[in-house]
């Protein structure tokens, strides 16, 4: 699994304790990290690592919805789209779709705003290809899924806020190592800060229209 940010970051974030005290809480620092990044990943309505997904492709099928617009999930990176355009679901059902000829992806300048893939269009204008014919499991897309290559600052800011405020709340609490794993496991059930969740509400999947 992937996490938001690292140990490093979080330790040069809390000056009043030096590294060597630090040092101590490396694994229950590191647990609050994982913790905090899959709260973000369920308060966007993502996935695990959907702000740092793997770089391998992988596939996934949508129903089509008879118009010219269909959305998808968020993609850092799109490889192919192929449509079973007579409704069959074999593998040799799926015709291969051109990008800019058949279809654009939306929105239109993700490679320069950083945002990820949400949607598909036809180009119904000089394309040969009408609408996204209404059959169940009929789009196949394939490419990296997950909301970027990398999480963008405001997230990495969002789960090293998230760690720092749970270990500065229990700091006072803490006895010794394993007191400290053992406290710092019931933390995780919490839910994220107030004022963590209004820096993610940007990045909730939905929030964005076409």
């Amino acid at each position: 699994m992937a996490n938001y940010t690292d140990l490093t970051e979080l330790k040069a974030d809390l000056p009043d304790l030096d590294s060597g005290v630090l040092d101590d809480y490396d694994n229950v620092l590191s647990e609050m990290i994982t913790a905090a990044s899959r709260l973000i990943d369920r308060e966007v309505g993502g996935w695990e690592n959907y702000f740092y997904p793997s770089t391998v492709d992988s596939t996934r099928y949508y129903d089509g919805n008879g118009e010219v617009e269909l959305y998808i999930d968020p993609m850092a990176s799109l490889t192919s789209v192929s449509v079973a355009e007579s409704g069959g679901r074999a593998s040799a059902s799926y015709t291969d779709w051109e990008i800019n000829t058949d279809y654009y992806t939306w929105p239109y300048n993700t490679t320069d705003t950083g945002d990820p893939i949400r949607a598909l269009i036809i180009d119904n204008d000089t394309g040969s290809k009408g609408t996204f014919c209404k059959d169940r499991k009929s789009v196949k897309v394939i490419g990296v899924f997950g909301y970027s290559s990398e999480p963008p600052e405001p997230i990495q800011q969002a789960c090293k806020i998230q760690a720092m405020r749970w270990f500065m709340r229990s700091k006072q609490s803490y006895q010794d190592t394993s007191a400290s794993e053992r406290l710092g496991q019931m933390l995780y059930v919490q839910e994220l800060d107030p004022d963590v969740k209004r820096l993610l509400m940007p990045y909730k999947i939905g929030n964005m229209m076409l």
